[in-house]
């Protein structure tokens, strides 16, 4: 599993952005956001991501279509990283090489966020403003903290900083968020043509 989760660093906050929410009721904050963003029919998220580590600085412009907590896929410009039940497959365009693990929902690692273990993330400070909401958050595992900013109206994520003791920062900004349609790239990820090197065995 290092393997894999070594080339999902620059992608962690997509996971986390999918999975923290607004408080209504008695939900919590992660449970509700994550339930608008996995509505029937699946998500399609376009963003940005800055990061800004030690002294080296690195954007990317990455898609995330969430078809379901247990189908979803990052689409990023050196990987793609696809996730079906309990298999994770990483597609290097690049070397053309694709490398397929076992996935284990009960361990907490980069992704378990997008199929609903929250139990990593400590929630701060709520502000609530007339256009948004600022929710602070930590996450101990990783030594990390940050912000996410979601729109009060439709509560999608506007915006989500990540930031360390050891002056890593990432930011990443949603460019759109819409309805995942049937021309989704999920399903066209699949392991024709691509050299495979299988870690499940």
């Amino acid at each position: 599993m290092n393997l894999i989760y070594k080339s999902l660093n620059k992608l962690f906050l997509i996971a986390c952005l999918v999975s923290v929410g607004f408080s209504e009721n008695n939900s919590t904050l992660l449970d509700s956001m994550s339930m608008v963003l996995h509505e029937d029919g699946g998500k399609l998220i376009e963003a940005t991501i800055e990061q800004i580590q030690v002294d080296n600085e690195w954007t990317d412009y990455v898609t995330v279509e969430i078809v379901d907590s247990n189908k979803f896929i990052f689409i990023a410009t050196e990987q793609i990283i696809k996730v079906d039940s309990d298999t994770i497959y990483t597609f290097t365009p690049n070397t053309n090489q694709l490398v397929i693990d076992r996935y284990f929902r009960n361990e907490f690692n980069m992704l378990s966020l997008l199929s609903g273990n929250f139990n990593q993330i400590k929630l701060g400070d709520i502000q609530k403003r007339l256009r948004d909401t600022i929710i602070n958050f930590t996450i101990p595992q990783i030594e990390s903290r940050g912000k996410i900013w979601i729109n009060s109206k439709t509560y999608y994520p506007i915006r989500m900083i990540l930031e360390d003791d050891l002056d890593n920062h990432t930011t990443i900004t949603i460019d759109s968020i819409k309805p995942l349609d049937f021309q989704n790239q999920y399903r066209d990820y699949n392991s024709d043509g691509w050299e495979i090197i299988d870690l499940r065995e």
